[in-house]
């Protein structure tokens, strides 16, 4: 007798947790959490040369272009020498040349003219100082010195124009007893006493010039020079006293000059 096995089907169904469990399990994996704050990496300070670099070759050009900028502005000094002002002695007319009581006393005269006719430049002329001498013992009798702008002269030496002339009258007298004149030998005074009892006797004109040659482009350069005229010959008149140079015509006189470094006034 067989018997037969019913077949039998199995079904196995899980049922859901409940949900307050599920909840339960979240807050549980929730505070199990740990939170960790991550740093970034060190990253080490260091100075910025190609921006340094950059700003100082930027100073370095701006310096560059401001330099150039004011030598342009800045005219080139002059490569050549001026030419000095030339001086001339026109005339010397002594109204006056006495010895008395071995004192020396004279008026003298005399005309100039200081030329500028060979320069390009204008010549401003700073001071000077003219000296009468003797010209036998080349001993000084009478002075004026210096001649200073704020007198008259100053209308005719202060300036001397590019291709121009200035005619300049100066009066040299002494009575033998002022201070600023200086003092006469005796020889001397005997020489001078001796030519006037002939009729003539010779002077010198010794002078001293400071002044500057101007420019056209700014630059000035200073001068001293000492021109001097000698053994000029006067003849007297024996009724009055009274002498003029013989030879009338103009005589130049000349001398070193010393010239000071060129300045600009820009």
């Amino acid at each position: 007798m067989s018997f037969s096995t019913p077949q039998v089907e199995s079904r196995i169904e899980f049922s859901p947790l409940p949900q307050q469990d599920v909840d339960q399990e979240h807050e549980v994996k929730d505070h199990n959490i740990v939170m960790i704050e991550i740093e970034p990496p060190y990253v080490e300070q260091r100075f910025d040369w190609d921006a340094f670099v950059i700003v100082l070759r930027l100073a370095l050009v701006s310096m560059l272009l401001v330099g150039l900028a004011v030598r342009q502005s800045i005219p080139e000094q002059p490569t050549s020498k001026p030419i000095p002002p030339r001086f001339f002695i026109d005339s010397l007319h002594i109204p006056q040349l006495k010895i008395t009581d071995g004192e020396l006393s004279s008026t003298l005269n005399v005309k100039l003219t200081i030329s500028n006719d060979m320069n390009s430049s204008n010549i401003n002329i700073m001071r000077l100082d003219v000296a009468m001498s003797y010209s036998k013992d080349n001993k000084t009798i009478s002075t004026i010195t210096p001649i200073h702008l704020q007198y008259a002269l100053q209308r005719d030496v202060f300036l001397v124009e590019a291709d121009s002339m200035k005619r300049v009258h100066v009066e040299l007298s002494t009575t033998g007893w002022e201070k600023d004149q200086p003092v006469v030998d005796d020889n001397v005074i005997r020489e001078i006493a001796q030519d006037i009892k002939q009729g003539f006797t010779k002077l010198g004109l010794q002078m001293r010039v400071l002044g500057e040659v101007e420019f056209s482009n700014g630059w000035t350069e200073g001068f001293v020079m000492y021109p001097s005229c000698n053994y000029l010959e006067v003849k007297f008149k024996v009724a009055d006293e009274e002498a003029t140079v013989v030879d009338g015509r103009a005589k130049e006189c000349i001398g070193p000059i010393k010239w000071e470094p060129m300045r600009t006034s820009l």
